[in-house]
């Protein structure tokens, strides 16, 4: 009969070496996923943003809220929609949200080239009368993470004047109502 007289199994110190070594393995996984979710969640909120900016869009378009517009404001939330956490306002004309400099900085969501919004600027510069409103909408959503100021969306476009401002006439002759468009 033979006897071995090396040890066959691991030490404690290659056993303890290895448990860490596993164990730094899952923080990273771990801490990886959750990052996963927290994106995945903001990415969620923004998308619902920009369905709601456009849907609020829609409305000032359709002339849903020309009597709620006050002093080429309007403010509000999407609550009856199902969504209490979200916020919008909306300025129309001059008002803006973001300076000039700031162009592609932020969540900014422009309906418009750069080269029609620097045209039109030009075309102001000149004095000519714009047969458009310019139409800023920021929605806020619920805050995901520890980032401050990412949890907004600013969307701009350009709407002809005479569906923003209706002329007396046009609106008296429609009594008030608003066409439907889907909306619920």
């Amino acid at each position: 009969m033979r006897v071995r007289s090396g040890t066959s199994g691991f030490t404690l110190a290659e056993v303890a070496v290895t448990i860490a070594i596993v164990g730094l393995i899952l923080v990273f996984v771990l801490q990886g996923i959750n990052e996963a979710k927290l994106l995945a969640a903001h990415t969620r909120n923004q998308r619902v943003a920009r369905e709601l900016a456009l849907r609020t869009l829609a409305g000032i378009e359709s002339g849903l809220f020309v009597d709620e517009i006050n002093d080429e404001r309007l403010e509000g939330t999407y609550a009856d929609d199902g969504y209490p956490d979200f916020t919008f306002e909306a300025v129309l004309g001059e008002r803006n949200f973001r300076s000039n400099n700031d162009r592609a900085g932020g969540n900014f969501d422009n309906w418009n080239t750069q080269e029609e919004l620097d045209k039109r600027e030009e075309e102001d510069e000149e004095g000519a009368e714009q047969p458009y409103e310019r139409i800023q909408i920021k929605v806020v959503f619920p805050q995901i993470g520890d980032e401050p100021g990412k949890n907004e969306l600013v969307f701009e476009k350009w709407v002809p004047w005479k569906q923003v401002h209706p002329s007396e006439e046009e609106s008296s002759s429609s009594g008030g109502a608003a066409p439907d468009g889907g909306a619920q």
